[in-house]
């Protein structure tokens, strides 16, 4: 599989790994419960020894998504926007991908170094309006190589507004999720609808709504 190319319209089931000893578990699984792992290195910390595992998933044809996602956005990380930029350089010969916040404007920074760039949203509170996503959908793609918006579900009309997003075309490939107890049900319809990507937790989740990664991989295999 082409580092460049492992993300498309088909729905990929991401495993997230939240500290160094499912890292470690996950990369000794013969069979993996997902298509994709997802680091969230500002939980399992920088400074553990966390590449070698990353290289040996990698080694096993599942993509990594590296993630030191800010505290600003749910994140872990209250670091030097430098520092953490550091890191994620140095990641990059060995991973597939990496994700960054829109507002951190780290992607640019990032690009065209043989990784992919994925350039997130998150809303904790609530969903923007239509038009609003739309800007950050276009905003993302502009910096990056995958758009990823999530947002807060409130009520049915939320997701019908996240939904709006998906009936649109896109330069690249783009993931649309609804957090929050409504907004479950988003993390296996809008891959079937042509989100790219859907997260779920391996051993602990890593976000409100979040099913595990084995499950989702049943309900849309």
């Amino acid at each position: 599989m082409s580092r460049s190319h492992y993300i498309g319209k088909q729905p990929r089931v991401v495993a997230v790994l939240t500290s160094l000893e499912s890292l470690a578990r996950f990369a000794a699984l013969k069979v993996k419960p997902s298509h994709i792992a997802e680091i969230r290195l500002d939980h399992i910390g920088p400074e553990s020894d966390w590449l070698p595992y990353c290289r040996s998933v990698e080694s096993t044809g599942i993509p990594v998504i590296l993630t030191l996602r800010a505290a600003y956005e749910g994140g872990k990380w209250k670091g030097p926007e430098d520092e953490r930029l550091k890191i994620l350089e140095r990641a990059l010969p060995d991973l597939s991908a990496v994700d960054v916040e829109l507002k951190s404007g780290l992607a640019p920074k990032l690009k065209a170094r043989g990784a992919q760039i994925i350039v997130s949203h998150h809303d904790f509170s609530m969903t923007p309006n239509a038009e609003q996503l739309r800007k950050t959908a276009r905003e993302a793609f502009e910096q990056g190589d995958v758009a990823k918006v999530s947002t807060m579900i409130n009520s049915a009309n939320d997701i019908a507004t996240l939904e709006t997003l998906l009936t649109q075309k896109w330069p690249g490939p783009l993931c649309v999720i609804g957090m929050g107890e409504l907004g479950v049900k988003t993390r296996t319809e809008f891959p079937r609808r042509g989100s790219c990507l859907t997260y779920g937790y391996f051993e602990n989740s890593a976000a409100p709504g979040q099913l595990p990664a084995a499950t989702l991989m049943e309900l849309l295999g």
